[in-house]
C-alpha cells in the first residue's frame, strides 16, 4: 500500500484528482522472445509475447529471467523470477505482488525479502533461500510496466496475471509442476484472494477442457498486513491509535471521533456498497471511511509505523533501478517509479478498495487451500486488530474450530517473535516491532515464518 490508499482515499473524499505524467519508452533488445497466440480471444491481434533475457545482479549465483509479458490492448507486464539457492528443481513457486493499488512488487525485491538490498549486498534473509521467487509488475503502468492503463479493478487485473502466468509456464515449462504460493502485502489483501481465486476458477475450466492452458498448482496463500474487508478493518482504527501496545498518538477525544464517523458514515457506506456492488456507492464508501484516515494524519505519526514521525523514509533502490546499465541488464523501457498515481486514481474511481474480499478467502479455505495472514503490530494502515478481526470472521468448516484458539507464543531461534492462532487451513501470525513491510522491520523473524509456512510445520 505505501501511502497510496491513503492518499488516493483522502483526495477522493476532497474533490482531489492524481494526475501522472506519461513516461517516454524505449525499447531495449532481449536475448529470448516467445510468441503466443490465445485461441480462446477472438478480438484482433492477440498475440503475446514473452521477451526475457538473463540478468547477473544481486545474485549472481542463481538463474534469473527478466523482461515482459507483452500481452494483447498494448498492455507490458515487466517481470523479475529467481531460482531458488536451495532445490530449484523441487522447491516451490512463489509468485510476491505488492499493493497499492499502483505499487510495484519490485519494492519487495529490494526493499523487504527478494536477493537485492539496497546497499548492494545480498540480502541474507531473501526468501528466494527456500524457494523460487517471481516478481510482477502490475497492472500495467506500475514500475517498469507500461500501456494505455485499462485496468481500474482487481477482477481486471486476476485475469491479466492468470495470462502471464499462462506464458510464463509456456516460456519455462521446468517450473511449471512446482507447487505455488501466492504472497503479497496491503492491497495484497485484494489482489492475493482476488488471483487465487480466479486461478481456481480457470483449473477448472482448463482440467474440464473448457479452457486451454496449463494448470497452477496452487498450494496456498500468504497476505501480509492486508486490505481485505473495509467494514471489519476501519472500525480498529480507534483501538489501535489509542489503545495498542504502543502509546496512543491521538487523544481520547479524537479517537472518539474516529469511532462516530465509523459508525455514523463509514460502516454505513461500505455495507451499502457490499449489497449494491455499485461503482458510486463503492467510491463513496472510500470517501466516508477516508474521513478516519484524516484524522489519524493529523497526528503527525507515520500510517507504517506508529512509532514513526511522518512517512518520508528514503527509497535509494529507486534510483538504482534508473540506472541505464541496470534497466539494460533487466531489459526494462522507460523510467522506474516505485507507485502510480494513474493507477491508483483509476481504482479508486471504481471504489475497487471497498469492495471485500472475505468471500474470497473464505473460496479458498473451502476449496481446501491454506491461508496466512501475518500482520507487523506497528502498522496503522492495516494494523493487526482489524486483520485479526478478519481472520475470526472468516466462515468454513474448520471456522469453528479456529474461534476456540488463543493467540500463542511464536518462537523463531528460541526468540519470542510474535504471536500465532492456527487451526484447520487459516494460521494468523502477528510479528512484533514490525510496520506495514514485515520483511524490512523483522527478516529474520519472517523468513522463519515464510519457510516454516512453506514445509507445512506448525509455528507453535
Amino acid at each position: 500500500m505505501f501511502g497510496k490508499r491513503a492518499l488516493t482515499s483522502l483526495l477522493v473524499t476532497l474533490g482531489v484528482a492524481l494526475v501522472c505524467a506519461p513516461v517516454t519508452v524505449q525499447a531495449h533488445p532481449m536475448s529470448h522472445v516467445l510468441r503466443r497466440q490465445d485461441g480462446n480471444d477472438t478480438s484482433s491481434g492477440n498475440t503475446t509475447q514473452l521477451k526475457y533475457t538473463s540478468p547477473k545482479l544481486c545474485d549472481p549465483d542463481v538463474k534469473q529471467y527478466s523482461g515482459y509479458l507483452d500481452a494483447a490492448n498494448d498492455e507490458h507486464y515487466f517481470f523479475w523470477f529467481f531460482e531458488s539457492k536451495n532445490d530449484p528443481k523441487n522447491d516451490p513457486l512463489t509468485i510476491w505482488l505488492n499493493g497499492g493499488p499502483g505499487c510495484s512488487s519490485l519494492i519487495g525485491l529490494w526493499e523487504e525479502l527478494g536477493p537485492c538490498q539496497q546497499n548492494g549486498s545480498a540480502n541474507p534473509h531473501s526468501w528466494h533461500h527456500s524457494s523460487n521467487m517471481l516478481f510482477f509488475d502490475q497492472p500495467d503502468g506500475v514500475g517498469f510496466s507500461y500501456g494505455k492503463q485499462t485496468v481500474s479493478t482487481t477482477e481486471d487485473a486476476a485475469e491479466r496475471a492468470w495470462t502471464f502466468l499462462q506464458a510464463f509456464y509456456e516460456t519455462f515449462p521446468q517450473y511449471s509442476k512446482l507447487d505455488v504460493h501466492y504472497f503479497g502485502e496491503s492491497y495484497g489483501g485484494h489482489y492475493i484472494p482476488g488471483f487465487a481465486s480466479h486461478v481456481v476458477d480457470m483449473n477448472k475450466k482448463v482440467q474440464s477442457g473448457e479452457e486451454k492452458g496449463v494448470v497452477v498448482p496452487l498450494k496456498s496463500i500468504g497476505v501480509g498486513n492486508g486490505f481485505i474487508d473495509a467494514v471489519i478493518q476501519y472500525k480498529s482504527y480507534p483501538k489501535m491509535t489509542c489503545h495498542s501496545t504502543y502509546p496512543a498518538v491521538l487523544s481520547e477525544e479524537e479517537c472518539d471521533k474516529m469511532q462516530q464517523i465509523y459508525e455514523n458514515d463509514c460502516k454505513p457506506a461500505a455495507e451499502q456498497c457490499a449489497e449494491s456492488d455499485e461503482d458510486s456507492d463503492c467510491v463513496n464508501a472510500n470517501q466516508q471511511c477516508g474521513q478516519i484516515e484524516g484524522i489519524y494524519a493529523q497526528s503527525g505519526y507515520s500510517f507504517y509505523d506508529i512509532r514513526q514521525q511522518g512517512d518520508d523514509t528514503p527509497h535509494p533502490f529507486v534510483d538504482e533501478l534508473n540506472k541505464a546499465s541496470v534497466i539494460k541488464e533487466v531489459g526494462a523501457r522507460g523510467h522506474f517509479s516505485m507507485c502510480s498515481d494513474s493507477v491508483g486514481t483509476a481504482f479508486a474511481q471504481t471504489g475497487d478498495g471497498a469492495r471485500s474480499y472475505i468471500p474470497a478467502v473464505e473460496k479458498l479455505l473451502k476449496e481446501g487451500i491454506p491461508v496466512l495472514i501475518y500482520v507487523g503490530d506497528a502498522d496503522v494502515i492495516c494494523n493487526w486488530y482489524g486483520n485479526l478481526d478478519v481472520a475470526d470472521s472468516l466462515k468454513w468448516d474448520g471456522s469453528d474450530a479456529f474461534s476456540k484458539t488463543k493467540l500463542e507464543a511464536w518462537k523463531a531461534d528460541g526468540k519470542e517473535v510474535g504471536q500465532f492462532r492456527s487451526a484447520d487451513k487459516l494460521t494468523f501470525v502477528r510479528v512484533y516491532e514490525a510496520g506495514h513491510e514485515v520483511p524490512m522491520y523483522q527478516p529474520e523473524a519472517a523468513l522463519s515464518m515464510f519457510q516454516t509456512w512453506i514445509s507445512g510445520k506448525s509455528f507453535g
